[in-house]
């Protein structure tokens, strides 16, 4: 069997706000992926009481850092805690497949529709297709089924592009200037990843120009 594109593992902490924006000293360095492993027996800047927890969160955190570079962290450190969390969730579509699918296959969907809500079912429907062309996918427990739908859902909350108390989705509310770094990247599908609108994307274009 193939190694699936399709991993669950982004359960083990969602966005880990708290725990990537502690070994942000680390980040900025030069060395930071050894760093950071270190930090899982030195637990300076984590202070997590489970070394096992440790490893987890830090093997998680490696696994984004390959798919962003220095400027990213530099760029992270400068913003608010809003903006460090959008910036997380960026990197978290980068680096989990699974996510980026519910994401564009039905959030990006249903804000396009006349619905505009983040129905549970809708992306169980979509781990079913994906389960049909994935083995390893097909093989999870309905547990593990239930709970990549409800982290991913509470990341949604987190970053405020779903509204909890009447389950309704929203574009992000987000400074122009904060877009700067992914249109500088060429990265502007995540303008659409925030929900905006083509007017507003079309003058943040216009503004870095």
């Amino acid at each position: 069997m193939s190694k699936s594109i399709y991993s669950a593992s982004f359960t083990a902490g969602s966005l880990l706000y708290k725990e990537t924006t502690a070994l942000l000293p680390l980040l900025l360095s030069s060395d930071a992926e050894n760093l950071i492993k270190d930090e899982i027996k030195q637990n300076n800047l984590l202070k997590i009481n489970s070394e096992n927890s440790r490893k987890r969160i830090v093997s998680e955190i490696v696994k984004r850092l390959s798919y962003v570079d220095d400027h990213f962290w530099k760029t992270y450190a400068k913003q608010t805690e809003s903006g460090q969390k959008l910036m997380l969730f960026y990197l978290c579509l980068k680096a989990y497949k699974l996510m980026f699918d519910f994401h564009f296959n039905v959030t990006v969907k249903q804000w396009n529709s006349s619905v505009q809500e983040a129905d549970p079912y809708l992306y169980q429907m979509q781990l079913s297709e994906i389960a049909s062309k994935d083995e390893s996918v097909d093989k999870w427990t309905d547990l593990t089924k239930g709970k990549v739908v409800s982290v991913y859902l509470n990341i949604l909350k987190d970053i405020k592009i779903l509204d909890a108390g009447i389950n309704k989705l929203k574009a992000i509310n987000a400074p122009n200037a904060f877009f700067k770094y992914f249109t500088k990247k060429q990265e502007q599908w995540f303008m659409d990843a925030c929900l905006l609108d083509s007017q507003k994307k079309k003058k943040i274009l216009e503004e870095q120009l």
